[in-house]
């Protein structure tokens, strides 16, 4: 790790690129993780519909056998835990034109590490807890099969009674490409046209879309789908904190942990279809 040291050189600090977060408003809220590491689910099961027999007189259920109602538990117990603990001595702030203030730092770290990472932790477990769609496993985008194939995958969404309203399509940028390019939507009106131009896609088949950067996308994922509450991410524990005094160094200290997981509830699993580009 290098310590740049000033010369004389402005006191401004080039700052790099960053992405708000792309997952943040698609989870459930429902259940509450205060106080535990583990939250258990119960899902009420089905009964089976039966054939009402009216001609039945001898005393016995004209509603069929009677089946006693089942349940389905669900353990979900926060695991992923991250922490990071930067320095800023005091002697190398000052020959740098203190660019290193706390505050900032803390807020880099924020945007261009922890938001990244946990965008791109919560779309892997999406994709590993997805529903099971056939058809979907060796999917290759190009402009003249995009928009027909995103359509399908909302058809046999649509299939397992998954609600239309709330989905939201992932797509890496490299394959949204073909989408922007997609002969449907090439030669639209200007206003969509304009949209394109500027790398907006709106919505297809009712799914609002989100471009991510290749990188976020699980591997092999051309694209998913995934209903608005099918999976719920905790957050356990997210500290941030500057120590102004330490110890251990003239200086500030920079630390912060983040205690937290997602998982896609069980029963709600075909609400996410993952769009593979190789079969496994």
């Amino acid at each position: 790790m290098a310590i740049n040291l000033a010369k004389k050189a402005s006191d401004k600090v080039v700052e790099r690129f960053k992405l708000g977060s792309c997952t943040e408003g698609l989870f459930t809220s429902k259940y509450k993780w205060t106080g535990v590491a583990t939250v258990q689910v119960y899902t009420v099961d089905k009964l089976p519909l039966q054939d009402y027999d009216k001609t039945k007189v001898d005393g016995s259920s004209r509603f069929g056998a009677l089946t006693e109602l089942g349940d389905t538990l669900q353990e979900m117990t926060v695991q992923d835990d991250k922490s990071f603990n930067g320095a800023i001595d005091k002697g190398n702030n000052t020959a740098q034109l203190m660019i290193k203030a706390a505050s900032s730092v803390l807020r880099r770290q924020t945007d261009e590490v922890i938001i990244p990472y946990v965008d791109t932790y919560r779309l892997k477990k999406l994709a590993e807890g997805a529903g099971t769609y056939e058809g979907f496993d060796t999917v290759s985008l190009t402009k003249s099969n995009a928009i027909e194939t995103i359509l399908k995958a909302n058809a046999a969404m649509s299939n397992k009674k998954v609600p239309k309203e709330g989905r939201v399509l992932y797509i890496g940028e490299t394959a949204a490409v073909a989408v922007k390019l997609a002969d449907q939507v090439v030669g639209v009106d200007k206003l969509a046209e304009k949209a394109i131009v500027n790398g907006v896609c709106g919505k297809i088949g009712g799914c609002q879309v989100r471009v991510v950067p290749d990188d976020y996308m699980p591997e092999n994922v051309v694209f998913m789908i995934v209903h608005k509450g099918v999976a719920c991410a905790p957050k356990k524990i997210e500290t941030y904190r500057i120590l102004e005094e330490h110890p251990d160094i003239d200086g500030a200290v920079v630390q912060g942990r983040l205690l937290h997981d997602c998982f896609v509830l069980d029963t709600l699993k075909d609400g996410i279809l993952v769009a593979k580009s190789t079969a496994d």
